[in-house]
């Protein structure tokens, strides 16, 4: 069985409004200073989705992000009830006091799992039980995660791979393994 989803649908919108941004340097200008507060951050990734029609409900990040060329920082957006995901901040380039940092999709591990709940039953599926996926899901084509679905006390494995990412959006296929 092959199932078919848009992670993020209602952020298509702003995929070249979020690929990349930058970030003035918070704290001293010290070398082991160089980092994007985790609420300039939030700050940025909000009022980007603002601007492009899109308010979340809220932006959360993890940490901050360092200074340093391929260091990341993870973010929670949730846009609504159903919708939520986590934009991965990558450092891409730092001159003077500026990081310039790119975004990209990836979905936790409990959004993993709600996603994959919503596209057995939105598919046609019994009502499921649970989800237990292994980890979350990376935004990189081919990218594949794990997950155990139980409907109707039955247990199936279910592989879900990364099929197209354009910005901070996402395809990807579930199908039974």
């Amino acid at each position: 069985m092959r199932m078919v989803a848009t992670a993020l649908p209602l952020i298509t919108s702003v995929v070249t409004l979020l690929a990349s941004g930058c970030g003035s340097v918070d704290g001293d200008s010290g070398p082991e200073s160089l980092i994007v507060s985790k609420e300039s951050l939030q700050a940025d990734i909000a009022d980007r989705l603002v601007k492009a029609g899109q308010p979340p409900g809220s932006v959360t990040c993890l940490q901050d992000l360092v200074g340093e060329v391929g260091r990341t920082a993870r973010c929670d957006v949730v846009m609504g009830e159903t919708n939520s995901f986590q934009p991965v901040a990558t450092v891409t380039g730092v001159e003077g006091t500026i990081v310039d940092y790119e975004l990209a999709p990836a979905l936790s591990q409990m959004q993993l799992e709600r996603a994959v709940a919503r596209l057995v039953v939105e598919n046609g599926g019994p009502p499921v039980d649970s989800v237990d996926c292994e980890a979350g899901l990376d935004g990189m084509v081919e990218a594949v995660a794990y997950c155990d679905v139980v409907t109707g006390g039955i247990r199936a494995r279910r592989a879900v791979q990364v099929t197209e990412v354009s910005g901070l959006t996402m395809n990807f296929t579930l199908r039974t393994d």
